[in-house]
């Protein structure tokens, strides 16, 4: 309705003003969001809104077309689709499934052949080779039409798909011309909308159409994360590393625009191709803004199976090592990266430190393996994990000495146990006595580490 009519119904109605960009912004957030459920996504810009009788609007801004071939079950990917839309907080959406675009667009909508009090469902999977039938009780206004020539068929008594779809086809090009017959190709479920691109199966590819013209580099570096994490798991999935990527920009002028980007060894890592394909982006002087961007691993090999230990100073690739860490770093801090060092200390909590690469030292909250006498049976790459602070717990004692400890609410049976071993604390500085040291192994399997002092018994932690 008019501006003037809607605050007659509303007194206090804010006129805010259409900000194309932030719309385009945010559709290029779902869109880069879709990408990690399919390959190749396109979204359709549209705004017009109306009703057939009781039908519902046939147009909206919010429809994505997402390529669901060769991704498995159907449903399973429609349900992965609303999960990503329930974390972006998009609200009511539905999501249709067909072979055609039209006919997926149309599941989206209540059918006219329901009571108008029924809800949609989220999903609705046209079967294969259905759509024609599916679409027949639809609303003619549903393909879209342009208004001299939906007042025609109105005339003439067509007012449903099927009704148009029954016509032949060259009698309907030769009255209505080749806008009829687009639309008669429609109605029959003949569509080219959604992601353009050719499928090549034996080439990995990401495809994105961004809805409208692009003029900036970072919204593309934005598509180009979520697209690369797409690509580089299908790499993953078929074993394979890309030594050449090709990024291809289609411009609004509907000319194209490549360019090859080799990384330094070849990788399937996403973060490492991001680095090397924002670089490219970043330089490329482009003579008109993008509208859909493409990237297809162009040279692969397949990818080495020998993995690294990053425990053994030795390693192959002590650089791609550093690599590493330096990006663990620049997303966790400077601290996130330490060195383990062993201490010789009495006391498990004493027994290890942390030394961090490269700024300062941080004392480690525990030791990285010792531990008491261990007579029970353990794996020697076991790693003791210590409490912040020892816990109290209480404890069971039989005939044969420890039989089960409370551990918070649950209590915990005792199938071996060795001990005491007598260690005191830094009574010079502490005052505390000395610790009579226990290890306890459960009837689950998880080797303890107890302790008793003054007649108390406490949890410091545990081996796993």
């Amino acid at each position: 309705m008019a501006l003037a009519q809607a605050k007659a119904l509303a007194g206090d109605l804010v006129a805010v003003p259409w900000d194309d960009e932030r719309v385009s912004r945010a559709a290029l957030e779902v869109t880069t969001a879709l990408l990690v459920a399919s390959p190749r996504v396109a979204w359709e810009r549209t705004w017009e809104s109306g009703r057939v009788g009781e039908w519902e609007s046939v147009r909206n801004e919010g429809v994505w077309w997402v390529d669901a071939a060769g991704l498995g079950d159907e449903s399973r990917l429609a349900q992965r689709l609303l999960r990503i839309a329930k974390k972006l907080d998009l609200g009511s959406v539905r999501v249709g499934i067909a072979d055609s675009a039209i006919a997926a667009y149309a599941a989206t909508f209540r059918s006219p052949t329901l009571p108008l009090s029924h809800s949609p469902t989220l999903t609705r999977v046209v079967p294969s080779g259905r759509d024609a039938a599916f679409l027949a009780p639809y609303p003619i206004r549903l393909l879209e039409l342009d208004a001299d020539l939906a007042d025609t068929l109105h005339a003439l008594g067509l007012t449903t798909v099927g009704q148009l779809a029954a016509l032949d086809g060259d009698e309907v090009e030769s009255r209505f011309g080749p806008e009829g017959l687009a639309a008669h190709r429609l109605a029959r479920g003949l569509d080219t909308r959604g992601p353009s691109t050719p499928r090549d199966d034996t080439l990995p590819a990401v495809t994105c159409d961004l809805g409208g013209p692009v003029a900036t580099t970072e919204p593309l570096v934005f598509v180009l994360r979520g697209a690369l994490a797409s690509l580089g798991a299908t790499l993953r999935t078929r074993g394979l590393a890309a030594r050449e990527i090709a990024i291809t920009l289609t411009l609004d002028d509907g000319s194209t625009a490549q360019r090859a980007v080799r990384p330094a060894r070849p990788t399937s890592h996403e973060g490492a191709l991001l680095d090397h394909c924002r670089a490219a982006l970043e330089d490329w002087s482009l003579p008109e803004p993008v509208v859909a961007l493409a990237l297809a691993a162009a040279l692969t090999v397949p990818a080495a199976g020998e993995q690294g230990n990053l425990l053994v100073p030795r390693w192959e690739d002590p650089a791609a090592l550093e690599a590493a860490f330096d990006r663990i770093r620049g997303r966790e801090g400077n601290d996130a990266v330490a060195l383990p060092e062993s201490r010789d200390g009495h006391l498990p909590r004493d027994a290890g430190k942390w030394e961090s690469g490269r700024v300062g030292k941080q004392e480690s909250k525990g030791p990285l393996s010792h531990s008491p006498t261990l007579p029970l049976s353990h794996s020697p790459a076991a790693a003791l994990r210590l409490l912040d602070e020892p816990v109290s717990i209480r404890v069971r004692l039989g005939r044969t000495g420890l039989e089960a400890f409370r551990h918070g609410d649950t209590w915990h049976d005792v199938a071996a146990w060795s001990g005491p071993e007598r260690l005191a604390p830094r009574w010079w500085t502490t005052g505390e006595g000395a610790r009579d040291y226990f290890t306890a192994r459960t009837a689950s399997g998880t080797l303890w580490l107890l302790f008793r002092a003054k007649s108390a018994w406490f949890v410091e932690g545990w081996w796993d």
